[in-house]
C-alpha cells in the first residue's frame, strides 16, 4: 500500500428521505458514513470493499462510484473523455446499510462525484456535481441531502434543472434509526406507488409537511406524530415492509414518537425529544426491543457537514 499514490479521500453520509409526507423532495443526512481511499492504479480500476452487506456490490468498472465518475467526465469532455481517464483503485469501508432506505447508492454516487472533481481538478459546483449525479441515481432527495449535509429540500427550477434549499433546524432531538435485517429493492418499492392518487390525500401531505418543517426549525416537536403522517407513500407499500409500518404506527399512536419508514424502506427512523429521551430509552425502547426483535436500533444525529474529500 505504501507504495501506492493516495489522491485523496472521500467520507460520504448516509440519508433518511421523504420523512413522511415530504415524498420524493425531503432528505436529511445522517451521522452514518462510508469511507473512501483513492489511488492512482497501474492497470484497470477496481474498487476493494471491507464492511457489511458487501457481497453484491461490483467491484469492478460497474460499480456505481466507477460509473459516476465516468458519467461526470463524459458531460466534461464529452467524446474526448477516455484520453482524460485514469485507472483508479477505489479502497472503500462500508457502514451504510445496502438496500434499506438510508441512501446507501447515493453514498456511492455523491462518492464518484467528488473524487472526480477532486482527482481531475475540474471545479464543478456543488449544483452541478447534484445535476449529473441525477443522471445515475434518479433520487435528489438523498444526493441533495449526502452532499450538503442537514435537512434539504429538492425541487426542479424553472430552468428545467434540480436545485436544493437547506433548511436550519433547532436540533433539540435524537434520531432512531431501526433496520430489519432484509432488504427492499428501491426501483421495486416505487412501482407500488400509483400514477393518480385522491386530493385530499395530496392536500393532507402537503399542510402535514408544511408543519412538520416548521415544527422542526422551531425546536417544537409536540403533536409531530400528526404532522408525519403521509398519504402518498407508505401505505401503498405496506406489504413489502409490514413490520417497520407497525413499528412506526407503535411509535407514533402508542408512545407519541415523530416515526416514519425512511426513504423506500424497510428502516424506520424516529424523533426522539431531548426532554422525553431518558424516559424513552430506559423504559419505551426495551420493550420494543424485545417486541422487534428483528429489527437492529441505532441512535444517530444529523450530519451537517455533508459528504467532503480530505
Amino acid at each position: 500500500m505504501n507504495n501506492k499514490k493516495l489522491l485523496t479521500k472521500v467520507r460520504t453520509y448516509a440519508t433518511s428521505a421523504n420523512l413522511g409526507p415530504g415524498f420524493d423532495c425531503a432528505g436529511m443526512a445522517l451521522n452514518i458514513y462510508n469511507d473512501c481511499s483513492i489511488f492512482l492504479n497501474k492497470k484497470d480500476s477496481c474498487v476493494a470493499l471491507k464492511g457489511q452487506n458487501i457481497s453484491e456490490i461490483a467491484k469492478d468498472e460497474n460499480n456505481l462510484i466507477c460509473r459516476t465518475i465516468k458519467k461526470v467526465l463524459e458531460k466534461k469532455y464529452a467524446e474526448n473523455f477516455a484520453q482524460y481517464e485514469k485507472p483508479l483503485e477505489i479502497i472503500c469501508e462500508i457502514n451504510v446499510p445496502v438496500e434499506r432506505g438510508l441512501g446507501g447508492s447515493s453514498t456511492a454516487v455523491v462518492a464518484g462525484l467528488l473524487i472526480a472533481n477532486k482527482v481531475y481538478d475540474l471545479n464543478l459546483s456543488i449544483r452541478e456535481l447534484f445535476n449529473i449525479g441525477l443522471e445515475i441515481e434518479p433520487h435528489p432527495d438523498n444526493i441533495a441531502a449526502c452532499l450538503a449535509g442537514g435537512l434539504v429540500i429538492s425541487y426542479k427550477s424553472k430552468s428545467g434543472n434540480y436545485d436544493f434549499e437547506k433548511i436550519s433546524i433547532k436540533e433539540n432531538f435524537k434520531i432512531l434509526l431501526m433496520i430489519p435485517d432484509h432488504k427492499v429493492n428501491t426501483s421495486k418499492a416505487r412501482k407500488l406507488i400509483p400514477d393518480l392518487v385522491p386530493k385530499e390525500d395530496a392536500i393532507l401531505n402537503i399542510a402535514n409537511f408544511a408543519i412538520l418543517i416548521n415544527r422542526l426549525k422551531e425546536g417544537n416537536l409536540k403533536d409531530a406524530t400528526d404532522f408525519i403522517r403521509d398519504k402518498l407513500h407508505q401505505q401503498y407499500r405496506r406489504d413489502i415492509y409490514p413490520d417497520s409500518l407497525k413499528l412506526v404506527e407503535e411509535l407514533n399512536n402508542i408512545y407519541q414518537i415523530p416515526a416514519a419508514i425512511s426513504g423506500s424502506g424497510p428502516s424506520a427512523l424516529a424523533f426522539i425529544p431531548e426532554n422525553t429521551f431518558e424516559t424513552f430509552y430506559s423504559q419505551s425502547l426495551v420493550k420494543l426491543k424485545k417486541k422487534f426483535s428483528d429489527f437492529e436500533f441505532t441512535l444517530t444525529s444529523i450530519s451537517n457537514k455533508g459528504s467532503y474529500c480530505y
